[in-house]
């Protein structure tokens, strides 16, 4: 047995570094990944209905080709001291589990670094977060978003600070609590439809309609648990369709919520009726009007100030449609 220190956060922890035996571990209940794939619909799943979830993901079917490759852990678990729950390393665990059906005298022991039984949640968190989102960065933005929200709820500490802590945005910190809130409160807590209720609350011309009418998130999130809905860009049809008249953006949501509608049928009309490519028309008019002649006959007819303005304006637009361009790639 060996000691060493552990950092997390600004605490310093002195930790025993040893093996343990593996049967004796359990995984961590409020673990990002655990809670998003089998809390939400089960507060108190078994240790046998965790390990049951984590071994069939690829992921820990991949550790443990890699694992065994190795002849090991290269990264020890972090167990706490009295229950040994694995709080740092649940899916390396579920590997061995995996490993030691095959081969107990190898695989039977794993290596631990054991924190103190008394660490409080606030410590635990920060921890996950250095590992999964300063660090690896292996966690899906809805189980981030899952992170960030448990963390704010039960520890207080706020998205500002937490925010800074794990380097990422405070723009973005408060769009994950946003997105994940919003799915608690319409009961839809599926990972998969993470990308849809994104794109719903980001886009500008959805934010400005719901301003308007409170019965269209109902609408909306029926939409996408019955998956009447092709892919999370169709988002960004919903906000075409509502930016366009508003007497036929509430003819729209009418028929949506009657079931009447679908957000591709309504998009297809509103395309075939002219009404949403303005867009396409402006950028067409813009095209043939530098592709005139005429025009640029005019152009090198004018005066040096006339050529050096346009030239200026030309660059600017260039920047432009480059940085569009590279956007739609």
């Amino acid at each position: 047995m060996a000691t060493r220190t552990l950092t997390i956060g600004k605490k310093v922890f002195d930790v025993e570094e040893k093996q343990l035996n593996q049967v004796d571990l359990k995984f961590y209940l409020d673990n990002p990944r655990v809670y998003s794939a089998l809390r939400a619909d089960n507060p108190n799943p078994s240790q046998q209905e965790v390990e049951n979830l984590l071994i069939d993901m690829d992921h820990v079917k991949q550790l443990r080709l890699s694992i065994e490759s190795n002849g090991g852990l290269i990264d020890p678990l972090i167990v706490r001291d009295g229950d040994f729950v694995v709080l740092e390393g649940n899916s390396r665990l579920a590997a061995y589990r995996l490993l030691c059906r095959t081969n107990p005298a190898q695989w039977g022991k794993v290596p631990c670094l054991i924190l103190p039984s008394n660490i409080d949640e606030s410590t635990i968190f920060t921890l996950l977060g250095q590992y999964h989102i300063v660090g690896r960065k292996d966690w899906s933005p809805f189980e981030q978003a899952g992170y960030l929200v448990r963390r704010k709820n039960e520890t207080k500490y706020p998205i500002e600070a937490m925010a800074k802590e794990l380097g990422i945005t405070i723009g973005d910190a408060k769009k994950f609590v946003s997105v994940y809130e919003f799915m608690v409160l319409h009961d839809d807590l599926i990972p998969a439809r993470w990308s849809y209720y994104e794109e719903y609350l980001k886009n500008s011309g959805i934010k400005k309609y719901r301003t308007t009418d409170p019965t269209l998130d109902a609408a909306i999130v029926e939409v996408v648990k019955k998956e009447d809905i092709n892919d999370a860009k169709d988002m960004r049809k919903l906000g075409e369709i509502l930016s366009s008249r508003s007497k036929q953006a509430k003819q729209f949501v009418d028929k949506l919520k009657a079931g009447d509608t679908t957000i591709n049928d309504a998009y297809e009309h509103l395309q075939d009726s002219g009404q949403i490519n303005d867009i396409v028309k402006k950028l067409s008019k813009t095209r043939e009007f530098l592709n005139d002649m005429d025009i640029e006959k005019k152009l090198f007819e004018s005066n040096d100030e006339v050529k050096e303005k346009t030239k200026y304006e030309l660059k600017k637009i260039g920047k432009r449609v480059e940085a569009l361009l590279k956007k739609f790639e």
